[in-house]
C-alpha cells in the first residue's frame, strides 16, 4: 500500500479527531536524522514536514517536536539506544506501544517494526500510511499479547 502519508493523516482527521503540533521545517527534520545518524523514510519526512507529530483515535506518533519529549523521535530514539544495546541503529522511534518498553520503529525504507528488546524485530507494515490506515491493528494485537502472557 503506497497511499500518499498526507492524505491518509487528512482522511483519519475525518472521522477522529487530529491533534498535530504543526509544519516542522526541512532543516529541523534534516538536523533530527543527523542527531540519530539515521535517514528518514520518504513518508516520513513528508509527515513531520507537514504536521510535526500526531495524535489520532489512539494513537500518538512522533515526530520531530521540541517541547513533548515522548512525543519526540529523537529523543525516544535516543533512550531507546541509551537503556538497550540491542536497538537497532538504522531504525527510529515512531510510536511507543506502553508495554515493556515495545516500540515501534521505522526503517530508511519506510517499513514499520516493532521492537521489543531481546526479541527480532517483528513486521507490521509496508509504510507509515499503511501502518495509520490498520489503525495500529497490529500495535494492539501485541498489546493484548503481552497483557494475556503476563496474566500467565
Amino acid at each position: 500500500m503506497n497511499q500518499n502519508i498526507i492524505d491518509v493523516i487528512n482522511s483519519l482527521g475525518e472521522t477522529d479527531k487530529l491533534y498535530f503540533v504543526g509544519e516542522v521545517d526541512l532543516s529541523e527534520i534534516v538536523q533530527a536524522a543527523e542527531a540519530l545518524n539515521v535517514e528518514f523514510a520518504k513518508d516520513f519526512v513528508e509527515y513531520t514536514h507537514k504536521f510535526g507529530a500526531i495524535s489520532v483515535d489512539d494513537m500518538e506518533i512522533c515526530g520531530i517536536i521540541d517541547d513533548a519529549p515522548y512525543l519526540s523521535t529523537v529523543d525516544r530514539t535516543l533512550d531507546m539506544r541509551e537503556l538497550f544495546s540491542d536497538f537497532p541503529m538504522d531504525c527510529y522511534v515512531i510510536e511507543s506501544v506502553g508495554i515493556d518498553n515495545a516500540v515501534m520503529v521505522q526503517k530508511s525504507d519506510g517499513k514499520i517494526y516493532q521492537f521489543l528488546h531481546g526479541h527480532e524485530l517483528l513486521f507490521a507494515a509496508d509504510s507509515l500510511s499503511e501502518y495509520l490506515l490498520n489503525g495500529g491493528d497490529f500495535r494492539k494485537e501485541r498489546v493484548e499479547y503481552w497483557k494475556a502472557r503476563s496474566n500467565d
